[in-house]
């Protein structure tokens, strides 16, 4: 059974304390929420409210040109990886930030392989499975298309290493999200809930080769796209949880609360209330 969970974005990690933000979430139809990296006692608290750890973070960079670098990194990682399955933690999320000054994707790939194959390894034992979101981070990011995802899945075969898939994102990219989720099934572990808006106007005034966050020089309005929370955009609720269904997933899709109209960035109630507008739009395709 898939169940709902809540991403720490935003003020959701910034301005409301997060035992308070777990009582609220239980209280409000929600069944999980990601745990905080910096908080020891997170899984203790979201179970205490009677929720399921949906994922946490607290990495370095993996994808790193120097060796030594790499591998004081890679044991930082594998001390926070073994954290987190001492509490029970199923989900390690990754970040996926390219390596500086290296130009060649190919070299990127080996040296994601270099950083992510032994910590995958590790997991799998462990049974906790570790995840890249497929956010483009304005051109920052590796594992942003299906592309890359192939070329680095053929690197680090493990099945303990996969996806946090959003389609929000894909749209960004142009990307047809649904075709990518069918062929990419199989890695995807965990699964973020966000739409996107498509702005004509903006297509039309600036095209698509416009700065990210959907504006120019700061004005809303200019730039093709913003995210929404879920129902508020081009990607269809029904249809992205009855693909995940389809290709098996029976884990955790989290809102992931970026909406400006509801006041993710500064507004405690009015983001609380967007996160219940998402309930309501999702519940009803999970059961």
């Amino acid at each position: 059974m898939i169940r709902l969970g809540i991403v720490l974005a935003g003020v959701l990690n910034s301005k409301i304390d997060f035992p308070e933000l777990c009582r609220w979430a239980k209280a409000n139809g929600y069944d999980a929420i990601d745990v905080p990296a910096n908080r020891e006692d997170g899984f203790e608290v979201a179970r205490g409210a009677g929720l399921e750890v949906a994922a946490s973070g607290g990495l370095p960079p993996l994808i790193v040109a120097d060796d030594a670098e790499r591998e004081r990194n890679l044991q930082a990682a594998r001390q926070r990886l073994e954290t987190v399955a001492r509490a029970g933690g199923t989900l390690l999320q990754l970040g996926h930030a390219r390596a500086a000054d290296v130009a060649d994707d190919a070299e990127q790939v080996r040296l994601a392989a270099l950083g992510y194959g032994p910590l995958a390894a590790r997991a799998e034992k462990l049974g906790v499975k570790v995840v890249v979101e497929n956010y483009h981070g304005n051109g920052r990011n590796l594992m942003i298309s299906p592309h890359n995802w192939r070329a680095v899945f053929e690197a680090v075969p493990s099945p303990a290493f996969g996806l946090c898939f959003d389609p929000s994102h894909l749209v960004v990219l142009g990307i047809d999200w649904p075709r990518a989720l069918r062929e990419f099934g199989p890695r995807i572990h965990y699964a973020h809930a966000k739409d996107t808006e498509v702005n004509p106007e903006g297509v039309y005034q600036d095209g698509y080769a416009t700065p990210f966050f959907g504006r120019i020089g700061g004005q809303p309005g200019r730039g093709w796209w913003r995210y929404t929370l879920p129902g508020f955009g081009v990607v269809d609720s029904g249809r992205y949880l009855g693909a995940l269904r389809e290709v098996g997933f029976d884990g955790i899709i989290s809102v992931e609360h970026e909406d400006d109209v509801w006041g993710w960035r500064s507004d405690v109630p009015r983001t609380l209330e967007g996160l219940k507008v998402a309930e309501r739009c999702l519940r009803p395709y999970l059961g």
